[in-house]
């Protein structure tokens, strides 16, 4: 039987729900409805439930890039429970390629963080670490090899009575 929220979620700040829900809000899709500090943590205890009747599935490419250049190609990557890291990605060039790209983090499907970024044939990985109060992680987002694939790795925990944390290393795809 899945742990209660009380105790799932004990040592929390309950105005982490607010801070979580001005960040989804912000970010959100123009023309999609707000969400509430009450709804995402609901969303969050029903993910985190989930995962505690069913088991963890390992982290897995939910939408891989076609592979065309000079276009916005979309993916994601399920990490862990109720978190997901995507982005988009715009490759042109050959030998002295550049990437016009974005990355994020998603939380029980909301985007709570995002970031712009440009990777070059010369500088071609970034990583970042963030911590958002249930949340924590280190993402790395780098082109590599003679095919130019995309991959994304990283690790990423939620907190659910403890932390709960999985690495991942994800080829999303290749340009070359």
């Amino acid at each position: 039987m899945a742990m209660d929220p009380d105790t799932g979620l004990q040592g929390i700040d309950p105005a982490t729900w607010e801070q979580l829900a001005r960040s989804a809000n912000e970010l959100k899709e123009e023309g999609r409805p707000d969400i509430t500090a009450d709804e995402l943590k609901q969303l969050y205890v029903a993910e985190a439930q989930r995962v505690e009747d069913k088991g963890e599935e390992p982290p897995a490419v939910i939408e891989r890039v076609s592979g065309e250049a000079d276009k916005w190609d979309p993916w994601e990557v399920r990490v862990i429970g109720p978190l997901s890291v995507y982005g988009g990605i715009e490759f042109s060039g050959g030998s002295d390629w550049t990437v016009r790209a974005e990355v994020g983090i998603k939380l029980s499907g909301k985007v709570i963080w995002k970031e712009g970024f440009h990777l070059t044939s010369k500088m071609n990985s970034i990583t970042w670490e963030k911590t958002f109060a249930v949340v924590s992680g280190k993402l790395t987002v780098g082109i590599y090899g003679n095919d130019k694939c995309l991959w994304v790795s990283g690790e990423a925990c939620y907190w659910w009575g403890k932390w709960h944390c999985a690495g991942f290393n994800e080829k999303i795809g290749c340009f070359g």
